[in-house]
Order: C-alpha cells, then sequence, then structure tokens
C-alpha cells in the first residue's frame, strides 16, 4: 500500500478561531464522485475524487459550521447532506446555524437550506454526536440531552420526539422499516416505521447492566450485536 492522497483538513485561520483541535473524527461519506467528511473545528469539506488516483482531489465544497462534528455527514439522494453538531463552544455561528443541518452543496449561493437548535435549557453541553439514520422523508437521530428526533428532512420541521437516556451518542439503524436504537441508560429500542411521521416503540430491552452505550449496534444473522462503556461485549437475540 501507498498514501496516493493528503491534505490537511484545516487552515490558519480556522486554528485562529476555534483552537488547535481540529481532528477527523467521523466517517468518510461518498455521493456522485464526491468525498465529504468534516473535522472538530466544524469544517464540513467536500472534494471531488475523480482524479485521485493520480494524486488530485480539489475542494468543490467548503462550509464552516462552527462547532465540533463527530458523526457521519448523511447524504440523500439528491445529494443534499445533513450534519450533525455538537454544541461546546457556544459561539455565534453555532447560535446561528442549529446543530442539526441541512446544506445544498452543489448551489452557488448559501448553501445552508435549515437548521435546528438543540441545546441544553441550562447552556450546558449539548447538540447531536449521533449519526443520523435516513429514511424516506424523515431524518432520525440522538441528541446529548437525551432525546429521539425525528425530523421532516424537506423543511426541518421536528415531527416527532421521545425522551431516552440523556448523552445518548449511539447511531440509529435502520432495517426492514424499523428503528433500532441503543441509549447510554443501557437499553435497546425497537420502533416501527410504518408511520414515519409517527413511529411506534415495538419494544424495549435492558442489558441489565445500566452502562452507557455509546457504539452503533451491529445486526447480523438474527443478533444484534453492541459494545458498552463498562467494557462487556453483547450479543442480543432469541435462543
Amino acid at each position: 500500500p501507498k498514501i496516493i492522497f493528503s491534505m490537511p483538513s484545516y487552515t490558519k485561520e480556522l486554528i485562529e478561531i476555534v483552537g488547535p483541535n481540529t481532528s477527523i473524527e467521523n466517517s468518510l461519506t461518498f455521493f456522485d464522485n464526491r468525498v465529504y467528511f468534516a473535522n472538530s473545528g466544524g469544517w464540513i469539506l467536500g472534494l471531488d475524487i475523480s482524479n485521485i488516483e493520480n494524486g488530485v482531489a480539489p475542494i468543490v465544497f467548503d462550509y464552516w459550521a462552527g462547532d465540533d462534528t463527530d458523526a457521519t455527514i448523511v447524504v440523500d439522494d439528491e445529494g443534499m447532506i445533513y450534519v450533525s453538531l455538537e454544541l461546546e463552544r457556544f459561539n455565534e455561528r453555532s447560535k446561528e446555524l442549529g446543530q442539526l443541518i441541512k446544506l445544498d452543496p452543489y448551489t452557488k449561493k448559501n448553501p445552508y437550506i435549515w437548521g435546528i437548535s438543540v441545546s441544553n435549557d441550562d447552556s450546558s453541553v449539548g447538540g447531536i454526536w449521533a449519526t443520523p439514520a435516513l429514511y424516506k422523508n424523515y431524518l432520525y437521530v440522538p441528541t446529548h440531552t437525551g432525546k429521539l428526533l425525528g425530523v421532516n428532512r424537506a423543511n426541518g420541521k421536528i415531527v416527532w420526539q421521545e425522551e431516552i437516556d440523556f448523552h445518548s451518542w449511539s447511531s440509529p439503524v435502520i432495517v426492514d422499516d424499523k428503528l433500532l436504537i441503543s441509549t447510554c441508560g443501557g437499553d435497546l429500542r425497537k420502533y416501527s416505521l410504518s408511520n414515519g411521521e409517527n413511529p411506534s416503540l415495538d419494544w424495549s430491552y435492558s442489558l441489565g447492566s445500566g452502562s452507557c452505550i455509546e457504539s452503533t449496534p451491529a445486526l447480523w444473522n438474527g443478533g444484534i450485536f453492541v459494545g458498552t462503556r463498562d467494557g462487556y461485549f453483547y450479543k442480543v437475540g432469541e435462543k
């Protein structure tokens, strides 16, 4: 193996604004010969990778969202991107945009379409660490403040929400019109999405340890596999 392309995800100007924490902690998202990612400084980048084999991948989308972005960027069938942001810096940019935003990376004008504010009433750390799950016309995402949100992807309206557990960082999974989410209280929950605007709880299962689940559940061969903060690895399924 050899490196055929590399670039920093930061600039001197970005570091002057947000400080040295500009690490990349999310996974890459690919769409239409582009790759999207973001860093802890809130810089969202899209690169044209059609000629990356020759070491060429120019920046074709460049947007500063203001705060740390750990979650993977989600792209829909029209190429619009959805970005989850933490709320730690409490700067004016975070207030302006919100912590769940939709952007048009193809427009020559302002790419911002809509944004949702996700904060605590007591001004402590808030926002979103999880990657949203996209299903038909809706996004489903848990928040650090302990809510599971259902959002209309066209207009950014919150159409449904449910209290789960504080510090919910695990990304939801959708399989066969079902939404699976794990919580920081050590629970697994499965919702039916037959009515996407009003999901209904099929079941909730506690691992018993009460330990926080930050990892995204993996589903395979009828089982649900998940790791927890107390160092245990579980399989949940039928006997």
